[in-house]
């Protein structure tokens, strides 16, 4: 008689193995894959036999297993992020942490105004402008970025505080989570001009002879504009002009030495704190006894392409006159000063 025998084998996991500090969710038997299947319009790297799709995290970190996540960039940082002097009111200054990443890693920003993402939501583009979407050209290099100095995220809101977070990848399959974020806010815009003191005496005017004011007016100007501001200077009178009389000095560009009469506005100095610089225009920014028009046209006088922090200006007026001028104590003229920015 030929007896047969069947031997059957059962394998029996009580439970996965853990500790305190991690557990082990699956057994994987790998059983091959493709490494990078592509086609015109995708690329596809895969392995079969590894559990996919479930994390394990703590409040410190976040891992996923596979072999696929082994190539994973490393997740970079916002080094700095900041409102650059303070003034900025439409842009803000950051520096990616590369966390030692390769040179030709590609990062791209997510940037919020609110500190879970959870809504305001944009990204930062190729321009350094931001919009709602993320498309594949807005992943920029480090240097790109601006490097070690960094760059600016422009087109912002005013007096707004936004959240800012970077991702990494590096080659393909390779694209991380989003980093930590850092906060920063711009403030609003703004401009203040004040002239000092608003009434200046001429004295006596001697035929003849160039005649200074006895003070000259002093201007501040501050602005945090991009593209900075100007000062203007326009005349009533287009002259020192007499009621009583009904004459005028009329008011001139050149230089008084050499001129018979006029009356004009030299401006003698310019300065800030930082930024600008504040610079005077011609025709008043001459030396001497030279001079700028002061008629009823509004004229720039002094100008700054540029933010300016406490900027200061000395502004002195000039006259003279010949032996035909009437005398008489009411001459006078009405100067305009006013400021604009370019925001």
């Amino acid at each position: 008689m030929l007896w047969k025998s069947l031997l059957i084998l059962t394998i029996v996991f009580g439970a996965l193995p853990s500790t305190t500090n991690y557990q082990l969710n699956s057994y994987g038997f790998g059983s091959g894959g493709t490494a990078n299947s592509t086609t015109p319009t995708y690329s596809l790297e895969g392995i079969s036999g590894e559990l996919s799709g479930q994390t394990s995290t703590t409040s410190t970190y976040s891992l996923k297993p596979g072999f696929i996540e082994t190539q994973q960039a490393n997740v970079p940082k916002i080094a700095t992020f900041d409102n650059g002097s303070g003034r900025y009111y439409n842009k803000l200054h950051f520096i990616i942490d590369e966390q030692s990443n390769p040179s030709d890693a590609l990062y791209a920003l997510q940037i919020s105004t609110t500190s879970n993402f959870s809504s305001g939501v944009n990204y930062v583009k190729s321009d350094l402008t931001i919009g709602p979407t993320l498309v594949v050209a807005d992943y920029q290099t480090y240097s790109a970025f601006g490097g070690a100095s960094g760059t600016n995220i422009i087109g912002l809101t005013p007096s707004t505080t936004y959240y800012l977070r970077a991702k990494a990848t590096q080659g393909q399959f390779t694209e991380s989570g989003y980093g930590p974020s850092a906060s920063a806010s711009t403030v609003n815009p703004s401009i203040s001009f004040t002239i000092s003191p608003t009434t200046v005496s001429m004295g006596n005017l001697l035929p003849n002879t160039v005649t200074d004011a006895t003070s000259s007016i002093s201007l501040t100007f501050d602005t945090n504009a991009n593209s900075g501001g100007d000062i203007y200077l326009s005349g009533q009178n287009s002259g020192l002009y007499s009621a009583t009389t009904s004459n005028t000095i009329t008011a001139v560009s050149g230089d008084l030495s050499s001129l018979s009469r006029g009356f004009g506005a030299r401006v003698t100095s310019t300065g800030q704190t930082s930024g600008g610089p504040l610079s005077a225009l011609s025709p008043y920014n001459g030396s001497s006894n030279n001079v700028g028009l002061t008629d009823s046209t509004i004229r720039k006088m002094i100008t700054t392409s540029a933010q300016v922090n406490s900027g200061t200006a000395s502004v002195l007026l000039k006259a003279k006159v010949i032996g035909s001028d009437p005398a008489a104590n009411d001459y006078k003229e009405i100067l305009t000063m006013l400021a604009s920015a370019s925001f």
